[in-house]
């Protein structure tokens, strides 16, 4: 029996958000030959639900990076912002000016005068009609994100007290993200990653794919080396190193791409379904 976990964005899915039915049948054949199949994601609990319900899937859900972990529709290990530091982190960002959200159990919380940012960004920052519907693309597919819960204001709303558990930065100005990450650089009370060039996501400082990954074969006694993971980008870093057998997409950034032991076909050629049939024995 191996643990084999699947990144979505850039790794599961297409550019469409969607599983492809190749990818869906090559999950479904390695759950009927004993394998258990999990996402492993930076997305929220309640997002990567629909997705595996979109595609008629039931696998463990390693959610935020790691910072939630759900079987059979029940949370076994959780990394939760206290809200001190979630207040300390909301208040730096707010500052920066950049948009930001708040992943909770009740769902991803964005207060209303965020939402226009993006689009102030986008028109103000690139010139072309390509740049511009690259950068739309982008804002798009994060608003179809589901269980969104638009709120006034997020500390209001109280989310402080519904088991934060990550703060997600999006952002198309570099720069300011890259000074808020100096600005974080060295601490130990928080964790620090990306899943994107225009992204920064801050959460509990045990919370990483390779962490619960870890966690995750622990619940269901499979060795680390009967661990699979597959992964595109800097937040499966620490997944692809924990894994016995690290798979990344040919789509990879080149220096995930060095933590791989194999490298499969991109998300748009279906290479996990590819790695589940031909890489991974």
């Amino acid at each position: 029996m191996k643990l084999i976990a699947i990144d979505l964005d850039g790794t599961l899915l297409s550019e469409d958000g969607k599983i492809s039915e190749e990818n869906q049948e090559a999950i479904h054949r390695r759950q009927a030959n004993g394998d258990i199949v999990a996402f492993c994601s930076g997305r929220s609990l309640h997002d990567m639900q629909k997705i595996a319900e979109a595609a008629n899937l039931e696998v463990p859900l390693i959610c935020a990076n790691g910072s939630l972990t759900s079987v059979n529709g029940e949370v076994i290990r959780s990394q939760i912002l206290v809200a001190d530091k979630l207040t300390e982190i909301m208040d730096t960002v707010a500052s920066a000016g950049l948009y930001f959200e708040v992943y909770t159990n009740k769902g991803v919380y964005i207060q209303k005068d965020k939402k226009p940012i993006l689009e102030e960004e986008k028109e103000a920052l690139f010139d072309t009609p390509e740049e511009k519907e690259n950068a739309g693309h982008i804002i798009r597919i994060q608003n179809m994100q589901y269980g969104m819960v638009e709120v006034d204001d997020y500390l209001e709303a109280g989310v402080t007290e519904l088991d934060p558990y990550k703060v997600f930065i999006l952002s198309f100005r570099r720069q300011e993200l890259e000074k808020l990450a100096e600005g974080w650089e060295g601490r130990e009370d928080i964790s620090i990653t990306t899943s994107g060039y225009q992204k920064l996501e801050v959460a509990h400082p045990d919370a990483s794919k390779g962490n619960a990954l870890g966690a995750l074969a622990a619940y269901y006694e499979i060795p680390q080396k009967d661990t699979v993971s597959i992964g595109d980008n800097f937040n499966d870093i620490s997944m692809l190193e924990y894994a016995g057998t690290a798979v990344a997409m040919h789509n990879a950034e080149p220096e995930v791409k060095e933590y791989a032991d194999h490298v499969t076909r991109s998300n748009e050629e279906n290479g996990v379904g590819h790695a589940l049939n031909e890489i991974i024995k």
